[in-house]
């Protein structure tokens, strides 16, 4: 669902919204939730992100079919600035989504979770709920479990109907699964949070906040798991950064002719 907010960064779509915007956009959405509507989809674009859907044709397209993608982490904020395009706000998954967690709270929408590890979402659950004492989390799924299960966890979400699924399955799978069960799945918003679950069970640990602040978590998940992290930081990002400048120098050239 492209709006007037909408961008693109090497075209992969990024809507360039602040906290309060996109919050407002997902309560409208739990809101405006009717069971003959598809689940709406939420999702979070990065620099991995766009390495994926410029190598996926079918994930490029189910981003951008989503109703919301929101930047992510300080690539697409340092890309924004080359191009003249400058995002409002780095809105990534691991802050976002405690602020949609403590909206709910307040509002009483029913969450459900699914993804990672059993032991690792049990952590997970046992501190959202201590986190968030007034949540109304109605469920929860690991995410590894066989393929002919599915069925099965779909008729469990679908049994509670809740107003925001979590799904933290790692990307590309995580968003084409929700874009694929979407028109089946009676929740009212599904967000693909990747490692989420990690951070909030205490798996993985988040950098100092100065560091947020700066821009340079990823030094900090480089450092923590160089092996895991080499290709996103060593080449995926080097790469980003020298296309969007090829894409600026592009344009600037042309537009001079």
């Amino acid at each position: 669902m492209l709006n007037s907010k909408t961008v693109h960064f090497l075209g992969v779509r990024v809507d360039n919204y602040r906290l309060r915007e996109a919050l407002a956009r997902v309560k409208f959405f739990i809101d405006s939730k009717q069971p003959e509507r598809s689940s709406r989809k939420v999702y979070f674009t990065n620099v991995h992100t766009i390495h994926l859907a410029r190598r996926d044709p079918q994930f490029f397209c189910t981003i951008h079919n989503a109703d919301l993608v929101l930047p992510d982490g300080s690539g697409i904020d340092l890309a924004g600035r080359i191009l003249k395009r400058p995002v409002k706000e780095n809105l990534n998954g691991t802050d976002f989504m405690p602020v949609v967690l403590r909206m709910a709270e307040r509002y009483g929408y029913t969450v459900y979770l699914l993804g990672a590890r059993p032991e690792v979402l049990e952590r997970c659950v046992e501190r959202i709920q201590n986190d968030f004492s007034d949540l109304k989390l109605i469920g929860y799924q690991h995410g590894y479990y066989h393929q002919q299960e599915e069925g099965r966890i779909l008729e469990k979400i679908n049994r509670v109907r809740p107003d925001i699924l979590l799904v933290a399955t790692g990307s590309p799978r995580q968003e084409k699964w929700i874009a694929s069960v979407s028109d089946h799945l009676e929740a009212g918003v599904c967000f693909a949070v990747g490692g989420l679950f990690d951070f909030l069970s205490g798996e993985f640990s988040r950098a100092p906040y100065w560091m947020r602040k700066a821009g340079l978590e990823w030094v900090h998940r480089f450092v923590k798991n160089p092996r895991e992290k080499w290709n996103r930081i060593v080449i995926e990002i080097p790469l980003f950064i020298w296309l969007t400048m090829m894409n600026r120098l592009f344009h600037s050239s042309f537009h001079q002719s």
